[in-house]
């Protein structure tokens, strides 16, 4: 099994079975995410006694292996064909693994390629109210894929630390509040870090 980058952009054959009975002339297969859905296609150049395939998920470094996706077959073909499907997939961990599989019409099951997706573990920071319109107090937010000890900087336009706040960070949503009437007015940067060093930036204005 060949691990490679969701984004691998390189193109190349080989046989899987060379077999006269159940053959087939795979390429590689590509996973992109997309908010909260991966798009999944692979090139097969050549088919023959192929029944569908089917997208597996891991989560454990491919010790287990869960189906997500069922792409039927064309059938037989010796033309390039690119089989493509979109998932919902929630995030369930820091690295996924996907793979696709062929099963032929005898029902015999082929790993063919398979590839991982690496999600940042801070995401979707937030200030509510909008920045420019604050005037007491704004709520900072974040997701988090773990849990971990963290802090919310504040820095001036000078770059100069003003407030500091230790974070407990849990998986999942995340919030806490900017009492900005101890600041003066002018433009701030928000930064949320977890003690992996994540952060998460957003520019403050105070009126």
């Amino acid at each position: 099994m060949r691990l490679a980058s969701a984004v691998e952009e390189s193109f190349h054959v080989w046989k899987i079975d060379s077999s006269e009975e159940s053959s087939i002339s795979f390429g590689h297969m590509t996973a992109v995410p997309s908010s909260k859905i991966v798009h999944f296609s692979w090139d097969v150049e050549e088919e023959q006694n192929g029944d569908h395939f089917i997208i597996e998920k891991s989560i454990d470094d491919g010790q287990t292996w869960e189906t997500v996706s069922r792409v039927e077959s064309i059938g037989n073909h010796k033309e390039r064909h690119t089989y493509k499907v979109s998932e919902i997939n929630m995030v369930e961990g820091i690295s996924e693994y996907f793979r696709v599989s062929r099963v032929d019409i005898d029902g015999e099951k082929k790993v063919l390629d398979a590839v991982n997706i690496d999600h940042p573990i801070l995401t979707n920071m937030k200030l509510i109210p909008n920045p420019k319109n604050v005037r007491k107090a704004t709520t900072v937010s974040c997701e988090s894929l773990i849990c971990s000890e963290g802090e919310m900087n504040i820095y001036n336009r000078n770059g100069e630390l003003v407030e500091q706040r230790r974070l407990n960070l849990s998986k999942g949503y995340n919030r806490c509040q900017i009492e900005v009437k101890n600041l003066a007015p002018g433009e701030y940067r928000v930064s949320i870090k977890d003690e992996f060093d994540n952060t998460l930036t957003k520019r403050l204005v105070v009126h």
